[in-house]
């Protein structure tokens, strides 16, 4: 699709699952390269969202396509610092954020998201509980990126807060987005390798 970069956002600690989350194999073959498999059935333009140099270093052989950029150093290590690396670095008006431990995510079902995009902020899924999905949503960059400077200056570190301060933000419940999927499994993520190794049975 056009006009739209898709963020890996890659970065973080991997506390909880003890090692580097990207290099994780699933399905034969690391985290990293499943997602950038998905993303490039999403877009030509694509951005690998790394926390330091060294996770650069260990993910460069891994990205034969798209773009690594690096968090800004000393910057939190989250989600919201993540996104606004990808926000600053797009060239496109619009930016799909995937986290990297999403590989049942269908493509479909993002697809729809990018479709819905133009004339909002933001276009989010949310559960029937309240809950909201910001790491598979797509973001007018240039809007997000100003408003998330502004949240990070307030000492505030959530996607929440910054999608609290984004214009005309469109919820799309999953109720209609499991014409897509489902069993919404795009949306499970994995804390532990015992989570990642289960989730390859839902593949097969």
């Amino acid at each position: 699709m056009k006009n739209i970069t898709v963020a890996i956002i890659a970065g973080g600690t991997s506390t909880r699952f003890g090692s580097e989350k990207a290099l994780a194999e699933f399905q034969g073959k690391p985290l990293i390269s499943y997602m950038l498999d998905i993303a490039q059935k999403i877009s030509s333009t694509i951005l690998v969202v790394v926390s330091d140099e060294e996770q650069e270093e260990n993910l460069k052989p891994l990205v034969p396509t798209g773009q690594i950029v690096t968090d800004p150093e000393g910057e939190p290590k989250c989600a919201l610092t993540g996104a606004l690396s990808a926000f600053e670095h797009t060239e496109t008006s619009h930016t799909l954020l995937l986290p990297v431990d999403a590989p049942l995510v269908e493509p479909a079902l993002l697809k729809m998201l990018i479709r819905l995009s133009p004339g909002h902020g933001a276009v989010v899924p949310s559960w029937p509980s309240g809950f909201i999905e910001p790491l598979h949503s797509v973001y007018l960059a240039e809007h997000a990126y100003i408003q998330g400077l502004d949240v990070m200056e307030n000492g505030l570190h959530k996607m929440s807060a910054l999608l609290d301060r984004i214009q005309n933000v469109l919820f799309v419940s999953t109720e209609t987005l499991n014409q897509f999927d489902p069993e919404l499994n795009s949306f499970m993520n994995f804390n532990t390798p015992q989570e990642l190794k289960a989730a390859e049975r839902k593949r097969k």
